[in-house]
């Protein structure tokens, strides 16, 4: 059996639901107690409104915190590609500063060799200058020290002690040695005359740098 609904559209007409020839009614929920208890107290209007405004209120607050959210979301993606960036730059500057010390290292060691490579030329250049006449030697050696630290012992003979003076002095105002010391002196024969023979101990010294005159080595031919 069919079922047919009728609407009374009329203002004040009662709504409802039939069924024709004696079929169950459904009747809808009258609002009108609510209507009139609103239109009648103004605390009751007050206690709506106000939770309108913090239904309101609270969907601001969530699209604000979303919004915030987002925006926090962003900086933290470019805070997060600027520490890697600045990571990867600080590994740049920590491998060239590596590099840098290295070459630092291996630069002082060459200077070092090159400081040391010199010591023993300037030492027999300047005994061969500071050599007097009537004097010669009969060993050269080092007794301690290692590069510019060198100290020496100077075997010889002279004939005349003057001449063992002027050398001892010659050697002093060299600014290759000093330090330079008589450690033993005797008068000993050999053949058929007398001389005298000495020890003199003495230190290698780097001289300031005025002092040594470098000049470029000219190959034949270039």
């Amino acid at each position: 059996m069919l079922a047919l609904i009728e609407m009374n559209l009329l203002p004040g007409g009662k709504r409802g639901v039939a069924r024709q020839k004696g079929g169950r009614k459904l009747s809808l929920p009258k609002f009108e107690g609510l209507q009139d208890m609103v239109r009648g107290d103004p605390l009751v209007i007050l206690v709506v409104a106000a939770a309108i405004l913090a239904v309101a209120h609270l969907g601001f607050t969530f699209f604000r915190q979303g919004v915030v959210l987002g925006n926090l979301q962003e900086e933290l993606e470019v805070q997060r590609e600027d520490s890697i960036r600045y990571a990867e730059a600080i590994q740049a500057a920590d491998s060239l500063k590596a590099r840098q010390d290295t070459l630092t290292q291996k630069t002082n060691v060459i200077r070092q060799i090159d400081s040391d490579r010199y010591v023993w030329a300037h030492i027999l250049d300047e005994i061969s200058a500071a050599l007097p006449d009537h004097t010669w030697l009969t060993s050269l050696q080092q007794t301690a020290g290692v590069g510019v630290e060198v100290e020496f012992r100077i075997d010889g003979m002279t004939g005349q002690v003057p001449a063992l003076t002027r050398f001892i002095r010659d050697l002093e105002a060299s600014p290759f040695i000093r330090t330079v010391r008589l450690q033993s002196q005797e008068q000993i024969q050999q053949g058929q005359r007398l001389v005298h023979s000495f020890v003199l101990l003495a230190r290698y010294q780097q001289p300031d740098s005025s002092v040594i005159v470098t000049e470029p080595i000219v190959i034949a031919g270039e």
